[in-house]
């Protein structure tokens, strides 16, 4: 009896072992035949049909083919034909991330080739593509029919609802080696309600990245051109070189054309802005033309080895109103540049060599008065060495030549050594001395506007100066809040009679004292005049950490030059009298919420402002509100006028996740307390994850030569994904 129960009971576990390894051995046979596909296959319930060369598979079946996913209740693979029919809740998500949904798809065992009916999918960018029935090839292109697309979301509440905005077509294909999905007999659905009719029309695949095509179109209506409409087109020429075509047409005058091409090089890139057309015109005495009007803007740089560059920067147009008129560029420039240059560096010595040349954008100006300057060469070299020290060597030179033959040359040298220090009571000591040698030969001719005596004339001029700067930080605490007190003391010693007559000032005419440069030695921004003299330059800078509170920043200075004041008289400084203005700031953060900047000039004697700037930000969602102000008068004199006051305010509101507004204004306050509205502009716009659609409203208060007055309303939106 206990042998045949041991014998029974070794049956049984001889039988286990048995259904175990033919389990392990179909398993094995039937990953190794899907592996020879690169595949791996994975179910509930495999099966192996040696004698119809079938493998079928219920239950959470699930196809692995490189990065290709195929998901399905049920399915069967024929291994001699090379074909998959899944069945159930199927989807597939194909190597570009976009994932397919239906109840049947006929596809080959690479996934790549197929047949999908009554599909839907969600592309890799997030659009919605469905059809009734697709033959995908992942070689030469898929094929659709009855096609519906759209980027919009779709309601989760209502599925029944329609999108914003969608596109429905009879047939579709989608090149692969170019990157389009074109689309025939379309229809254009806004809200489900058919608003436009299309025989072809194409769109880049989401799957392509960069893909040339149609871009936004514009449509606006402005009192000196009427109605317009611009419509750009993408032209993607490379992987690293693209061009945008903007033709826009008038009603008032003629076609407008621009181009922006860029050009990303291994060593190098261009970004060339071109745009012309044939439109009115009209000169300083009044005549009115019609002629070809247009720009370019051209920057090209091009590295000739890992510590050489060369390029270009030139910006040029047909007349000193286009730019303006047209609105091109930035409206707001004097001049247009044009620049070539050359530049090498490395650890320690930087060169530049250029020529520039200017256009001006005044109709009273002549080009009689505008400089070729060539070549204008600065070279740099600094070094730190072991004991703190910091050498600085500069050297600079241009050549300038004028219409009227004013011409000029110039050689300057600079050296410097300056060293900084931390005594242990807590002084901050810095410390510096300077050399600077110039040479100098000027040609002034009687067709000339340059201060002088005529002739030719040449001069050199040797600037030794010293200067030192002592600052004691005082800081203290109290509970979480921090107190910075820092009295700043800066003395100078140069000599005087460092700007003779025939040294003609010709880049250092704007000079400008204020809290940024108060303890700078040299304020004028070129090289033909200098600081002279000696001087001490003073000042307090504190700084209030108080945590919930904000913190706030102040700094208050003046220059003191009692011994040896400023010969050349400089408006509104005080520079050229032994107590300059007085210059500062006030600063206040609370918390990124509320942002106040104030900076100012005050008259030493009767504290007078002679410029003011002011900067508010109140930030508090979902409104910001923005005010600027600035205020610069030429001379601390009671009777004297205002040169310029002038305030922006900008207020934006974020309506809601899908709207925000905008207004601002620019006035000139100069006349009255409300003065006069220079420009005016806003927009309200509406958006989402499928759509951007933008209204504008703008006007420029202006009555220049040719750039009349100007309101503008603009319409423009963007069908994202499309």
């Amino acid at each position: 009896m206990d042998k045949y129960k041991l014998s029974l009971k070794y049956n049984y576990i001889k039988f286990f072992f048995i259904i175990i390894f033919q389990i392990f051995i179909i398993s094995t046979s039937v990953a190794d035949q899907i592996e020879t596909k690169n595949s791996f296959l994975t179910a509930n319930t495999i099966k192996y049909h040696e004698d119809l060369s079938l493998i079928s598979a219920i239950g959470d079946v699930e196809i692995i083919n490189g990065t290709q996913v195929l998901k399905a209740d049920k399915l069967t693979y024929d291994s001699n034909k090379d074909y998959i029919l899944a069945e159930g809740n199927v989807s597939l998500n194909d190597e570009k991330n976009n994932i397919y949904f239906s109840e049947r798809m006929e596809l080959q065992g690479d996934l790549k080739k197929g047949v999908i009916k009554n599909f839907n999918s969600v592309l890799s960018d997030g659009s919605l593509l469905s059809a009734s029935i697709i033959i995908r090839d992942e070689e030469n292109g898929d094929r659709l029919e009855k096609v519906r697309y759209t980027r919009c979301k779709i309601c989760e509440q209502d599925e029944n609802q329609s999108p914003i905005w969608q596109i429905r077509a009879l047939k579709s294909k989608r090149n692969i080696n170019e990157g389009i999905i074109s689309y025939e007999n379309m229809l254009f659905d806004l809200y489900g309600l058919p608003i436009l009719y299309v025989p072809y029309l194409s769109h880049a695949d989401p799957s392509k990245k960069i893909s040339s095509g149609l871009l936004s179109p514009k449509f606006k209506n402005n009192t000196t051109f009427g109605l317009s409409y611009s419509q750009p087109y993408y032209f993607s020429l490379s992987k690293h070189k693209d061009l945008t075509l903007t033709p826009t047409l008038t009603s008032n005058e003629g076609p407008i054309i621009e181009s922006h091409y860029r050009s990303l090089r291994k060593r190098g890139s261009s970004d060339i802005k071109a745009s012309f057309t044939r439109g009115s015109h009209t000169n300083i005495d009044g005549k009115e033309s019609n002629k070809f009007r247009g720009h370019f803007d051209v920057k090209i740089a091009e590295r000739l080895n890992t510590k050489w560059v060369i390029g270009i920067n030139a910006t040029r147009a047909s007349d000193f109103s286009y730019m303006q008129r047209y609105r091109m560029g930035n409206q707001s420039d004097l001049h247009l540049n044009q620049r070539i240059y050359l530049t090498g560096s490395n650890k320690d010595f930087y060169t530049k060599i250029e020529g520039m040349y200017f256009q001006p954008l005044d109709a009273f100006k002549s080009n009689r008065n505008i400089p070729l300057i060539l070549p204008n060469i600065k070279m740099l070299w600094n070094k730190t060495y072991d004991n703190g020290v910091l050498r600085n060597i500069s050297f600079d030179s241009n050549m300038l030549y004028k219409p009227d033959a004013s011409n000029a040359q110039k050689l300057s040298l600079k050296s410097s050594w300056s060293k900084n220090k931390i005594s242990a009571d807590g002084y901050i000591i810095k410390s510096k001395f300077s050399t600077r040698a110039d040479i100098y030969r000027n040609k002034k001719t009687d067709n000339s506007r340059i201060i002088g005596k005529s002739g030719t004339h040449t001069s050199f001029r040797a600037i030794p100066k010293f200067e030192t700067m002592l600052s004691f930080p005082v800081i203290s605490y109290y509970k979480n809040n921090s107190f910075l007190i820092e009295p700043i003391v800066q003395g100078i010693i140069a000599p005087k009679g460092g700007n003779p007559d025939n040294i003609h000032n010709l880049d250092s005419i704007d000079l400008e004292l204020s809290d940024h440069n108060l303890f700078s030695s040299n304020r004028f921004p070129g090289l033909d005049r200098v600081e002279e003299g000696s001087k001490i330059n003073i000042g307090v800078k504190s700084n209030f950490d108080l945590n919930e509170l904000g913190e706030f920043n102040s700094l208050i200075g003046r220059s003191w030059n009692s011994l040896n004041p400023q010969n050349e008289y400089i408006s509104g400084t005080g520079l050229n009298k032994k107590l300059s203005n007085i210059v500062g700031n006030i600063i206040y953060d609370y918390q990124k919420t509320l942002f106040l900047g104030y900076h100012f000039r005050r008259d030493g004697l009767n504290f007078r402002s002679q410029r003011d700037t002011l900067n508010v930000e109140l930030n508090t969602s979902p409104i910001i509100a923005n005010i600027d102000y600035t205020m610069i008068r030429d001379d601390p004199v009671m009777t004297q006028t205002i040169l310029s006051e002038q305030a922006r305010i900008s207020l934006t509101w974020k309506i809601n996740d899908n709207w925000r507004s905008n207004i601002s204004q620019s006035r000139d306050l100069r006349d009255s307390n409300w003065g006069n509205a220079i420009n005016s502009f806003g927009f309200i716009e509406f958006f989402n994850e499928c759509i951007i659609v933008r209204l504008e409203a703008s006007r420029k208060h202006q009555n220049l030569i040719d750039i009349p007055d100007t309101t503008e309303y603009s319409i423009s939106f963007n069908l994202i994904g499309f």
